[in-house]
């Protein structure tokens, strides 16, 4: 049986990885952005990894909804019993 201190506590590391996601991707598309603009190239070049970057940030939503779910599911069961 998981109890609510269990739960927040769950719930606080979930979040306290999901910025440190979002904070990497984010860094990601910054450094991409760096690099093109070191090079003289502006910042257009570095568009051309779109789709990589949603990639990831689409990685990241699904992995958060995934497991945020699955934290609530535990909960809604436990309450239940």
């Amino acid at each position: 049986m998981i109890n609510f201190n269990q739960y927040s506590s769950k719930k606080r590391r979930l979040i306290k990885r999901v910025i440190i996601a979002y904070s990497g991707a984010v860094l990601i598309v910054l450094l991409a952005v760096l690099v093109s603009m070191v090079r003289g190239a502006g910042w257009k070049p570095a568009l051309a990894g779109m789709p990589l970057y949603l990639t990831i940030f689409l990685g990241i939503a699904y992995q958060l909804v995934k497991e945020w779910r699955f934290l609530k599911r535990g909960r809604e069961r436990n309450e239940k019993r």
